[in-house]
């Protein structure tokens, strides 16, 4: 990307600013802000700055991207999964007499003869 000087809008450095967000590649790209009387434009997947205010991408605009990707519902779906995986098998482990944790429970139960 080249300078604010050079007839092309910059990708680069106070207005509002233009939040890390992931291009349709999958790239990860960090967060930036924007010169004064400038704006964060763009889409989801591409960021830049602007001075056209009806291209304008609000901070709001820019969360709701983040939130609602497809990587990170699959993320959120993932770690739901896993989590209860993960409770299933402690419950039925308490649960089975061939489990350790509940031989170790049934011998804290009874006293030592």
């Amino acid at each position: 990307p080249r300078g604010p000087g050079d007839g092309r809008l910059s990708p680069a450095a106070g207005g509002e600013d233009c939040l890390w967000y992931v291009d349709r590649n999958g790239s990860w790209h960090p967060g930036f802000d924007c010169d004064f009387f400038t704006f964060c434009c763009g889409t989801c997947h591409q960021r830049y700055c602007c001075r056209d205010p009806l291209r304008l991408l609000t901070e709001r605009q820019q969360r709701h991207c983040l939130v609602f990707s497809p990587r990170t519902i699959a993320g959120i779906a993932s770690a739901v999964v896993l989590f209860i995986a993960i409770v299933t098998t402690v419950v039925c482990c308490f649960m089975c007499s061939c489990c350790y944790l509940y031989r170790r429970r049934e011998q804290l139960r009874t006293p030592l003869q």
